[in-house]
């Protein structure tokens, strides 16, 4: 091209001349996706992927997993407490009545003195009686333990929701058992399935003068 723009060259071909460079000169970046030179180059930037299609998810197939990780879990448990056989087992008094103290005693049963397995059972707090007063038959006091009930129980299961500890503020009637109140909360319920015989809290005593 140099040739073409001498200085005989008259100023018609000198501009065509140029004109068919600056062609050429652009032909490499046409032909190869290329940009002008001082601009930057497309092709440089990340490759922008399209997101993939979701897969179809069966809700019966998910439906049939859960069940089968349900049944696996419990495969994995221990087998279920024969209560039968164990109840049978408690020891009874002369009545056939379960003697819940001498199953404490021989260690048959170890209950725990709280409900929450969180928090801190403090074990035994008192081994007093109380004699409670009944109406009618005075030589058939109401015994209750301390020391049989804490062996089941904390002090903060009964006090002061159920009994208040100043004396005289419960009027205690077997009919307000049977209705669930005062010992009825626990007995013939949780801690006692099925009657276990008067004298567990009626005992033949005497009255103080």
């Amino acid at each position: 091209m140099s040739l073409l723009a001498a200085c005989s060259t008259p100023p018609a071909l000198v501009s065509m001349a140029h004109t068919v460079r600056d062609t050429v000169a652009m032909i490499p970046a046409a032909l190869f996706d290329k940009p002008p030179p001082g601009q930057a180059d497309p092709g440089d930037a990340p490759v922008v992927r399209q997101p993939r299609r979701v897969p179809f998810i069966d809700p019966a197939i998910e439906e049939y997993k859960k069940m089968l990780a349900i049944a696996e879990a419990r495969a994995k448990l221990p087998p279920p407490a024969n209560w039968t056989e164990m109840y049978a087992r408690l020891p009874k008094d002369d009545e056939d009545n379960i003697d819940w103290m001498a199953a404490l005693k021989d260690k048959t049963i170890t209950p725990s003195g709280v409900i929450d397995a969180s928090a801190k059972d403090p074990g035994k707090t008192e081994d007093i009686e109380v004699e409670l007063s009944t109406s009618g038959k005075p030589k058939r006091m109401v015994i209750f333990s301390h020391e049989a009930h804490t062996q089941w129980l904390t002090c903060t299961n009964c006090h002061s929701a159920i009994f208040k500890k100043e004396a005289g503020t419960a009027k205690i009637t077997m009919d307000a058992i049977d209705e669930g109140k005062y010992c009825g909360v626990c007995h013939d319920k949780v801690a006692l399935a099925q009657p276990s015989g008067c004298k567990g809290c009626h005992k033949v005593k005497a009255k103080k003068s």
